[in-house]
C-alpha cells in the first residue's frame, strides 16, 4: 500500500490530526497515544484494538502493518505538529486504552504503586513488573497516568499486556487486599526485616510510594509487613525502578525457583 497523494494529509486542521493530538495531551480519556517504530510493533503483538495509524510520506513503514488497518499519510512537516517526541520515527498509532480489573490481579504477587506521579518512574516499574511476572499494577489517585507517551516509553509496550488498574484510593486497594488474602508488604526505612528474608511463595500486595513522598505514617500503620533493603555506605533510599527491581525478582526467585 502506497500513499495516494490525493489523500495526504497537508494541513494541521485536518480533523484527524486534531484528535491525535487531543489523544497526545490526555484529552480523549478511551484513546492511547502511541509514538515510534518500536512501540507500535509492540502494540501490534499485544492485540489490543488500533483506530487510527499516521506514517510520515517521508518513511516507508506502511508494509509493516495489515491491509485492513486504514493508513493516514502525513506530510512530514505537518507530522511533526502531532509528534511528543524531538525526532519522530515518522510513525504514530492510536489505540483502545487496556483497561484492566481487580479480579483479574487477586493472587500471587500484585504491585501497588502509590502517589507515582513521574511518568518515566512509573512507566519503569510497569516493565520491571511484567519482567518479574507480577499477576498486575494497582496505581491509586495521584498517580501518573500509566498510558501517556513518556510511561508507555519507560514501559516500552509492557503497559500492552500487564493488567493495570488506576485511580484507585490506597485505603481501597489495602481493604481489597485484605479481603482476598493477600499480604500488604512494603519497603520503609523503618522495616526490620530484609526483603531476603521474607516469604515471598503466599500472595502478597507490594506497595511502592513515590520518591519524593514515600508513604505517610498513616498508611505505613495499614501495612501488614515492612521490609528494608539492606544498604551500605549509609546510602538511605534507591531509585523506585532500581528498588522495585531488586524487590520483585526476589519474590520471582522464590515462586519459580
Amino acid at each position: 500500500m502506497s500513499a495516494d497523494q490525493n489523500n495526504i494529509i497537508t494541513s494541521r486542521d485536518n480533523a484527524k490530526l486534531k484528535l491525535a493530538r487531543a489523544v497526545r495531551d490526555g484529552r480523549e480519556a478511551g484513546l492511547v497515544f502511541v509514538e515510534g517504530v518500536r512501540l507500535v510493533d509492540e502494540a501490534v503483538r499485544s492485540s489490543v484494538e488500533m483506530t487510527h495509524i499516521f506514517v510520515s510520506t517521508d518513511h516507508d513503514l506502511q508494509r509493516r502493518f495489515a491491509e485492513s488497518i486504514e493508513l493516514h499519510f502525513v506530510e512530514p512537516k505537518i507530522f511533526r505538529s502531532i509528534a511528543d517526541t524531538e525526532n519522530p520515527q515518522g510513525l504514530i498509532a492510536l489505540v483502545r486504552r487496556p483497561s484492566g480489573t481487580l479480579e483479574e490481579v487477586a493472587t500471587g504477587v500484585t504491585v501497588l504503586l502509590h502517589r507515582v506521579n513521574n511518568p518515566s518512574n512509573l512507566g519503569a516499574v510497569v516493565r520491571t513488573a511484567e519482567a518479574a511476572g507480577v499477576s498486575g499494577l494497582i496505581t491509586t489517585t495521584g498517580s501518573a497516568d500509566a498510558f501517556s507517551p513518556k510511561a508507555l516509553r519507560a514501559s516500552m509496550g509492557s503497559a500492552f499486556r500487564l493488567p493495570i488498574i488506576e485511580g484507585i484510593h490506597f485505603d481501597d486497594a489495602i481493604t481489597w487486599a485484605r479481603e482476598r488474602g493477600l499480604v500488604s508488604t512494603a519497603a520503609d526505612i523503618s522495616g526490620k526485616l530484609s526483603y531476603l528474608d521474607l516469604d515471598w511463595t503466599v500472595s502478597r500486595l507490594v506497595v511502592f510510594g513515590s520518591e519524593a513522598h514515600g508513604l505517610d505514617d498513616r498508611e505505613l500503620a495499614s501495612i501488614d509487613e515492612k521490609i528494608l533493603i539492606p544498604m551500605e555506605n549509609e546510602v538511605e533510599s534507591l531509585n523506585l525502578a532500581v528498588s522495585s527491581g531488586i524487590i520483585l525478582f526476589e519474590a520471582k526467585r522464590q515462586r519459580t525457583g
